[in-house]
C-alpha cells in the first residue's frame, strides 16, 4: 500500500512540474515571462537598432549556414537596390547556373525573364536556390567576385566567424555562428521593403506556376512580427532567425539545433517574448545646451555644429532606468584648425559602477585656421557693419 501511494505521489508531482514549466506536447512554452526557455543548441537575443546582446548560449559557436547564407545574398542585392544600380522592377535573365540548381526552387528556365522582386520573394519566402543564385547573377555573373562582395561584406560588419563558400548555402564550407546572423538580420531589418516579403505567409511568383510557402510560422501570428528565415539545413538541422518590433524595441533571435519545426518556432517566440518583457530602450536625458553649436577661435567660422558619435540609446533591463547615472562633459569653446570627428566632450552612463554607455561629441565639419587675409576681411565685415 505504501508502494503504490508513492508511485501516485510522484506522479502527481511530476504532473504539476510539467505544467509549472508550461509544457505541451514535449515542448517548452514560456508561461513565465521572467524565466527563459530554449531547446535549441545554440542560441542568441540581440535588439536589432543598437546590436546589444542580450543573452545566449553557444552564440559564438560555427555551423552550416545553410539556408542563412540567402541573408547575406540579398543584402547585397539590396545595396545594389539602394545605389540605384538594380530596380525591383527591372526583369533579371535566367542563366545556366541558375536553371541547374538542386534543392528547394522555382524551376526557373534557361533564358526566361523575371522581375527580380519575384526573384527576391522567392528567397525571403521559399528559400529557392535558383532564384537566389539568379539574383545573385544580377549583381555580379562571376560567383568568385560575388563571394568576395559576399565575405567583405561580412567582415566589415564585424561578422568575424563567417566565411561564405556559395551564395545559396548549398555548400557546406558556408560556416557561421548565431551571433554572426543576428548581426546580419540586424543589418538586413534596416531595408524597410523587405518587410512585406519576409512577413508574408503563402504566395505565387512565374504567373502562379510556382508556390511560396514561409517556413516561419510566427508570421501568421506573432506580435509585431517583421521576419526573417526558418530552414532545416542539409544534415537535419531546424534553424530560425525572427525578428520582431513593437515601440522603440526591435529584437532579432537566432536558434540552431532545434528538434523540429514546431519547437523552432515555440523557441523564437519564447526568445522574443522575453526580450519584451525584460528590457526596454532608455534615453538619457540631457541638457540641450550640451548639444548647441561649439564656439571656435583663431577659425574661418565662430562656431560649428556637433553631434554624438553614435546614437544616444541603449537597451537596459526594466525597472533599472532609475539607477542610471547619466554624466556629460563637454568643451566651452575650442580652436582651429579641428577636423571633423574631432572629440569636444563625451557622455558617460553608468549603472552604479558598470559603465553602460559611451559615446564622444565630435564636431559635424572640419574648421579651418583663420588665415591673415580672412582676418583683415572679418575686420571690414566688422567695420561696415557698424
Amino acid at each position: 500500500m505504501k508502494r503504490i501511494v508513492a508511485i501516485l505521489s510522484f506522479v502527481l508531482i511530476f504532473t504539476n512540474v510539467l505544467s509549472l514549466n508550461g509544457f505541451a506536447d514535449g515542448i517548452a512554452v514560456a508561461k513565465n515571462q521572467n524565466a527563459l526557455y530554449v531547446s535549441a543548441d545554440k542560441y542568441v537575443i540581440m535588439e536589432a537598432k543598437s546590436k546589444s546582446f542580450l543573452a545566449g548560449v553557444g552564440s559564438n559557436e560555427k555551423f552550416c549556414a545553410s539556408h542563412f547564407t540567402k541573408l547575406m545574398t540579398l543584402l547585397i542585392v539590396c545595396e545594389k537596390i539602394d545605389a540605384k544600380k538594380l530596380s525591383l522592377d527591372g526583369k533579371v535573365t535566367v542563366g545556366e547556373r541558375a536553371n541547374a540548381q538542386q534543392g528547394t526552387q522555382i524551376w526557373l528556365d534557361k533564358g526566361e525573364e523575371i522581375k527580380l522582386s519575384e526573384l527576391i520573394k522567392a528567397v525571403t519566402i521559399g528559400n529557392a536556390n535558383d532564384a537566389c543564385v539568379c539574383m545573385s547573377e544580377a549583381v555580379e555573373p562571376d560567383e568568385k567576385e560575388f563571394l568576395h562582395l559576399m565575405n567583405d561584406k561580412a567582415k566589415s560588419l564585424g561578422m568575424t566567424a563567417t566565411t561564405y563558400a556559395d551564395c545559396t548555402g548549398i555548400s557546406k564550407e558556408s560556416i557561421t555562428t548565431a551571433h554572426d546572423t543576428a548581426i546580419l538580420c540586424a543589418e538586413l531589418l534596416k531595408k524597410e521593403y523587405l518587410r512585406k516579403y519576409f512577413t508574408t505567409w503563402r504566395d505565387f511568383v512565374r504567373g502562379g506556376k510556382a508556390e511560396l510557402v514561409n517556413q516561419n510560422t510566427l508570421v501568421k501570428s506573432y506580435n509585431g512580427i517583421t521576419g526573417l528565415k526558418a530552414c532545416v539545413s542539409a544534415d537535419g538541422s531546424n534553424m530560425i532567425s525572427a525578428s520582431a518590433e513593437r515601440g522603440e524595441m526591435s529584437l532579432v533571435c537566432v536558434a540552431v539545433g532545434c528538434s523540429s519545426d514546431e519547437t523552432r518556432a515555440v523557441d523564437a517566440k519564447n526568445m522574443l517574448d522575453y526580450g519584451f518583457s525584460q528590457f526596454q530602450i532608455f534615453i538619457p536625458e540631457v541638457d540641450k545646451a550640451f548639444f548647441k553649436d561649439i564656439r571656435i577661435t583663431h577659425g574661418e567660422e565662430d562656431k560649428a555644429g556637433v553631434s554624438l558619435s553614435k546614437p544616444l540609446r541603449l537597451v537596459i533591463k526594466r525597472g533599472t532606468s532609475s539607477e542610471m547615472e547619466v554624466d556629460a562633459e563637454r568643451k566651452q569653446n575650442i580652436s582651429a584648425p579641428m577636423e571633423k570627428g574631432g572629440k569636444v566632450g563625451n557622455i558617460t552612463v553608468k549603472n552604479g559602477e558598470n559603465t553602460v554607455f559611451t559615446a564622444d561629441l565630435v564636431l559635424e565639419k572640419s574648421v579651418k585656421r583663420l588665415s591673415f587675409l580672412g582676418a583683415f576681411k572679418k575686420l571690414i565685415i566688422a567695420l561696415l557693419g557698424e
